[in-house]
């Protein structure tokens, strides 16, 4: 009689939560209160995963002999929250638990939990090419054409500029909501942000921006590059370096509280650097030898909050989490479509992705599942 092997249990199959989309995802961002998760996909689509878990993994951890195991999920997730939106490029947590996104030709909307379109913050003539949301202030920056339109809270006022031949297609507010970045065109301009926006910094850059990150004090702030690696500006001195080692485009960067660290996609390993000697007269200064080298790409990059450890995803569809500056490394996924994001919740509990085969998931991580 013939006897099939079961196949083993990953990390993965016990602690992720999956959903298929038909197209590649492009972006995921939690709300404000993180119960949700949004995706958005190459074709214009907008999706929602609940964050509610039946089946958490300490429900699901047992004591035998001393040892913790854990049994595998039995039900599948809840379905996705479908959305109407078409064409959507991008999309960023609003207030009240909601989102922001820009569809075809319908301007800025605003989107409930439920999916729902309730209003339209903006709407113009030109479709609107980037805009960022943020929390501190509620203020909204929105870039259509050649200028820029900044809302108050609850649109309570609204400032305009002339970004003159600059087209921005990346647009972020710093975390207080002082100082604005934008990208475009192979420049980047910073703005103080009152009453008006006011350029105070602008700098060429030597290929198109695909990212922009700030740091949490807004003291620093990271731009990657489709080409050429990424620049790296110290915002209070108004000086910046470009980093131009990288192998890949620099697709995603994150900041770590853990001694004001950089991390950045676009290497055959973590790249990683501390702004304690930060890298403007020797690359190779402050660096952070993260993780383990190989001979696929990093794609995507993202930051424990509040602790050491870094997600990375590669082109080969694995996912590791690892130390900065040390060579360990924990392999969440082992295999899969090229990873095209990463985000943790914001304590830090469970790990969203998306890949290029349209797979969404959230690995969920018991308690001091991280030592």
């Amino acid at each position: 009689m013939n006897q099939q092997a079961v196949p083993s249990m990953t990390l993965f199959d016990l602690l992720a939560r999956n959903w298929q989309r038909s197209a590649a995802v492009r972006r995921i961002c939690f709300n404000d209160d993180d119960t949700l998760l949004a995706a958005v996909g190459e074709d214009g689509s907008l999706a929602f995963a609940r964050m509610a878990d039946n089946e958490p993994p300490e429900a699901r951890i047992t004591m035998e002999g001393g040892q913790a195991t854990i049994r595998p999920r039995q039900g599948k997730p809840a379905p996705l929250i479908i959305t109407r939106v078409k064409g959507a490029r991008s999309a960023c947590a609003h207030r009240d638990g909601g989102f922001l996104s820009a569809g075809a030709n319908t301007g800025l909307l605003r989107l409930s939990r439920a999916g729902e379109i309730a209003e339209t913050i903006f709407s113009a003539e030109q479709p609107v090419q980037a805009f960022d949301y943020c929390r501190t202030t509620g203020a909204t920056a929105i870039v259509a054409g050649d200028r820029l339109h900044l809302h108050g809270a609850a649109g309570s006022r609204e400032a305009t500029a002339n970004l003159g031949e600059i087209s921005a297609e990346l647009i972020a507010f710093s975390a207080d909501g002082t100082k604005l970045a934008l990208a475009g065109r192979q420049r980047l301009v910073l703005f103080h942000v009152g009453h008006d926006a006011e350029a105070f910094f602008e700098i060429p850059l030597p290929s198109q921006p695909i990212s922009l990150t700030w740091n949490d004090e807004g003291s620093w702030l990271a731009v990657g590059l489709g080409e050429k690696g990424l620049c790296l500006i110290d915002v209070p001195a108004r000086r910046h370096v470009i980093l131009g080692d990288f192998p890949g485009p620099v697709r995603a960067t994150a900041w770590s509280p853990w001694e004001t660290a950089l991390v950045a996609a676009g290497a055959y390993r973590i790249a990683g650097w501390s702004m304690k000697t930060p890298p403007f007269d020797d690359n190779a200064a402050g660096a952070l030898t993260t993780g383990r080298p190989g001979f696929v790409l990093v794609e995507a990059v993202a930051t424990q909050p509040d602790s050491r450890l870094v997600a990375a995803g590669y082109a080969n569809g694995q996912v590791v989490v690892a130390p900065l500056g040390t060579q360990e490394e924990l392999v969440v996924r082992s295999a899969g479509g090229p990873v095209t994001a990463l985000q943790w919740t914001a304590d830090g509990k469970h790990l969203a992705m998306g890949d290029a085969h349209g797979n969404i998931a959230v690995v969920s991580f018991p308690p001091k599942f991280f030592k």
